[in-house]
């Protein structure tokens, strides 16, 4: 048996819900004992990663008739001994025996308790646990792949060399002080320092210009489908879906909140926002919407800018302020109203892109996959080229925490200050960069980490 100082948990590792299996997770120093109790006839001696089919007893009754899957500890997820049942899927079944599991001394588990327990116990570090929530979540093939790539150990291997130069500096500054003193034994130049980061400091740069591509690939492009009432947004919406899920009508103000729905493009996921008309309005219920509205346009990636091309006036002078912060471009809608000519008004202002279409007929509506993946490069998707960018808010801002650190240490020697000093900052850089991996983190960094992950993992 393992030698966990943890108590034993349990947790249902597939959905709730009728289904042909259910798989449940027992993990920790009591697992085998307790898989023993529910199944008789299992040898929890026997060679680990084998199979069998078992009938789980409790108090006298029987459970199911499930395959019984034990592993031996280090060698399992968590690096305890771990058992796992793979049970019919009805949830009578399911919950009778989770009851059986609490009965016989295991516990409920936490969310993402498995996977926690895999990184103390050395399993994994905490970018590849990361990366665990990240495969269960991925919507597309660009998430899937980069979820792949950090579990896998990726980007753990890029912070090596940068942990290691931060290392060797730290133990040359320090030795400098130590041995300050002693004459002919150790000394430490200013430009040495500097010359020493320099690789370091091009790496951590490195890394952080693939910021954005990463996200837009983990979390998919943020797209804000913004215009006047009528201009055809919610079709829009619609035609992009394939579906209808947005209301549509000749009535000006239909949509008075914004939608949210997730499209597939290449790989990558579009999470397209129709937004309600913007227009001076008395209505406060459309009043309301028009303010979300902004607030969806100004957390958004890219917007399109739908406007009526058959009307002078066809779009408000105050979407482009509204949109300029991010790459857009221009929808010119009811094409199939135009006599031949073009659309009665130019919009002036940075659109990257402009369509001319008719959502009614689908005239020229080929061309908006085009001007998506146009605006979704121009926010930093692929950018990188990188295979394990970075993914998240917290890698980018303990890169950013190290980069400020190092850029102290370098201006210090540069200018002839203490040792102490650098090697005071040369240290919070290493302290940082190890808080990605989890060599520096802290109970209340794992548990705002953890607190986001599925029970069963």
């Amino acid at each position: 048996m393992s030698a966990s100082p943890w108590p034993t948990i349990f947790a249902l590792a597939t959905a709730r819900g009728p289904g042909a299996l259910g798989v449940i997770r027992l993990s920790g120093p009591s697992a085998l004992a307790i898989a023993g109790a529910l199944a008789p006839s299992l040898r929890v001696d026997g060679a680990p990663r084998r199979a069998t089919v078992q009938r789980l007893w409790w108090a006298g009754r029987l459970l199911d008739e499930a395959l019984v899957l034990p592993f031996h500890a280090p060698g399992s997820f968590t690096g305890e001994d771990v058992v796992e049942f793979h049970c019919h899927g009805g949830r009578a079944v399911i919950e009778g025996v989770l009851d059986a599991l609490q009965a016989a001394g295991a516990r409920p588990a936490e969310p993402g308790e498995f996977t926690r327990r895999a990184l103390l116990n050395g399993r994994l570090d905490l970018l590849q646990a990361e990366a665990v929530a990240e495969l269960v979540q991925a919507e597309s093939g660009a998430a899937r792949d980069v979820a792949l790539a950090h579990h896998g150990g990726a980007l753990s291997a890029r912070l090596a060399p940068i942990r290691e130069g931060l290392v060797e500096l730290v133990v040359h500054v320090e030795a400098g002080i130590d041995f300050s003193l002693e004459e002919h034994v150790h000394s430490v130049n200013g430009a040495e320092v500097v010359e020493g980061l320099e690789p370091v400091r091009a790496r951590v740069c490195e890394l952080l210009g693939t910021w954005d591509d990463g996200r837009l690939r983990a979390e998919g492009v943020r797209v804000a489908i913004v215009g006047l009432p009528n201009a055809g947004k919610s079709s829009l919406l619609n035609h992009l879906l394939g579906e209808e899920r947005a209301l549509v009508s000749e009535v000006p103000g239909t949509t008075r909140d914004w939608i949210e729905e997730g499209v597939l493009l290449d790989g990558v996921a579009y999470r397209l926002v129709d937004t309600a008309g913007l227009r001076r309005t008395t209505d406060q219920v459309e009043a309301l919407g028009i303010s979300r509205a902004r607030e969806r346009v100004e957390s958004a990636d890219v917007a399109l800018v739908v406007v009526d091309a058959s009307v002078p006036g066809g779009w408000d002078r105050e979407v482009v302020p509204l949109v300029s912060g991010r790459p857009w471009a221009v929808v010119w809608n009811k094409c199939d109203l135009l006599s031949g000519e073009g659309p009665k008004e130019r919009v002036t202002g940075g659109a990257l892109a402009e369509c001319l279409v008719s959502l009614r007929t689908g005239q020229g509506v080929e061309s908006l996959w085009g001007v998506l993946r146009l605006l979704a490069e121009a926010a930093g998707l692929g950018r990188s080229g990188d295979e394990a960018p970075i993914t998240r808010a917290r890698h980018r801002a303990s890169l950013e925490e190290a980069l400020r650190a190092m850029d102290r240490a370098a201006e210090t020697a540069r200018s002839g200050g203490e040792l102490e000093l650098i090697a005071l900052d040369l240290r919070l850089a290493l302290d940082a960069v190890g808080s990605l991996t989890g060599a520096v983190t802290s109970d209340d960094v794992l548990n705002r980490i953890f607190e986001g992950f599925c029970i069963g993992k």
